[in-house]
Parts: C-alpha cells; sequence; structure tokens
C-alpha cells in the first residue's frame, strides 16, 4: 500500500483523511478497536469518488487486518425512481409529528432558501436537484479502481449495480461488523437495511449519514421505520457546539 502523509495528498486522491480529526471519527475508533473482537467485514452503501470506501481499506491495512471493504453503489447518479417521501416538505411533516428538532427544521428550511436564492425559479426542491453532489454522475467504477490503483489496495471490493439486485448475502459478505450508509433515498436506505442488518454481527455499528440530513427526509424515515421492532440502538455521536449531528446504531 502507498503510504499517504501530508493532508495536501489525500486532498489531490479525494481520500479522506483518517489520519486527522473529522466526521467519520467514531466509525474509525470503532473499527481500530474492534476489528479483531468482532467478526465480518466491512460495507458501505454509497461510494461516489470512494473517499472514505478507500480511507478505511487504508486503515485496515495499518492495522494488519484481513477484513475486506465492500462498496455498493450503481455508479451512475441517483435512481429514475421517484418516492414521495424524499420531498422536501416530508421536513415539515417530521417536525410536526415531533420526529426532527426545532433546530432540526431551522436548518432546513435555511438551507431551502439558500438553495431557493442560488437556483433560477426557486421553489421546493426535489431530491436529486437538492445534492450539493449533483445527481452523482460525474464519477464511474473506473474513476474508483484507478484511485485504488495509485494507493495500491486490494482489500476494497466494488460492487455496481442497483442495490435490490446486487446486496445478496449468498454473494457478497455474509458476515458484517460495521456499515456505512451514506445513499440518501429512502427506497435506497431500506434495500440496504434489508441487506446489512441480517448479516450485522451483534455489537456491530452503522454510520448513518443522512439520519440527521437537511436534503434528505427519506433516510431518517427509513431509519426509524425500520427499527422500530429491531433489538438496536440509535445513538447520536457527542459533538461540539455547532457540528453537524452524526449518528449510528448498533446491534445487540
Amino acid at each position: 500500500m502507498k503510504q499517504l502523509t501530508e493532508d495536501w495528498e489525500f486532498n489531490v486522491l479525494g481520500v479522506y483523511n483518517y489520519l486527522k480529526p473529522g466526521r467519520f471519527d467514531a466509525v474509525l475508533k470503532f473499527i481500530r478497536e474492534n476489528h479483531t473482537k468482532i467478526q465480518g467485514d466491512i460495507v458501505e452503501a454509497g461510494v461516489y469518488r470512494g473517499s472514505s470506501l478507500i480511507a478505511i481499506g487504508m486503515l485496515l491495512k495499518e492495522l494488519g487486518s484481513f477484513k475486506k471493504v465492500y462498496g455498493f453503489d450503481s455508479f451512475s447518479g441517483f435512481p429514475p425512481i421517484h418516492n414521495e417521501l424524499d420531498d422536501f416538505l416530508q421536513f415539515e411533516k417530521m417536525y410536526k409529528n415531533k420526529s426532527i428538532s426545532e433546530m432540526h427544521i431551522k436548518s432546513v428550511r435555511k438551507n431551502r432558501e439558500y438553495w431557493a436564492a442560488l437556483h433560477s425559479g426557486g421553489g421546493i426542491p426535489l431530491a436529486d436537484k437538492i445534492s450539493t453532489s449533483g445527481l452523482f454522475n460525474e464519477t464511474s467504477k473506473e474513476f474508483v479502481k484507478n484511485k485504488l490503483d495509485i494507493v495500491g489496495l486490494d482489500n476494497v471490493v466494488l460492487i455496481d449495480g442497483p442495490f435490490i439486485e446486487t446486496m445478496t448475502a449468498a454473494k457478497y459478505p455474509i458476515k458484517i461488523m460495521a456499515a456505512i450508509l451514506d445513499c440518501d433515498l429512502y427506497q435506497s436506505y431500506k434495500d440496504a437495511f434489508n441487506y446489512i442488518w441480517p448479516n450485522l454481527e451483534v455489537g456491530g455499528m452503522m454510520h448513518l449519514d443522512e439520519y440527521y440530513s437537511l436534503k434528505f427526509p427519506g433516510a431518517r424515515l427509513a431509519t426509524d421505520e425500520f427499527i422500530r421492532d429491531k433489538k438496536a440502538k440509535l445513538e447520536m455521536c457527542k459533538q461540539k457546539k455547532g457540528d453537524f449531528e452524526r449518528w449510528h446504531l448498533y446491534k445487540y
């Protein structure tokens, strides 16, 4: 593996710098502390350009672990299926139902105002328009594979295609230690949960990137719906004042 040491190296390659504090601290700490205690590999649902995926692969190599990282993505942008639970107005319903806080809805409304001010036409943005990453179609599987070749990783497996088709335990990890859900939409979260949860080892962790989101209400709706009858602990990371909320799900 090519060892990256300077911050600019991580920036140029578009890889999350796991050597310094950041938004994935809790996930990386969990892997460091449990890679010899909990069986199973790591799964990421929603790869985009491979920033966190590659960082985890590098960390595992550094730890001398034989675990692999499996990255699931369509590598072709959002699926062409619209679900009303991904509509921006769902946040208002969630606030009325007291499933999100007043601070959360205020931030959502402010984000919507900024979006409208920057885009002609204004109005209420759809899920595929509000993301700062656009439609996620400015990347490809080959682009991520090229990064893997540059850093010399052989412990990362890329699986392209719709989650409903690719996430099958018969073909991919049947034991999962940790997972990152960074797939934005209601149905994508549901499909990921249906595959990951039954294969997640007791004590395993899931990082829910959009549970606290100002853009994608469907992720939280899918999570709350799925864990209603599960032996699960939903926990917000400790944070400094002004930090963006980070949420994790543990299986017990």
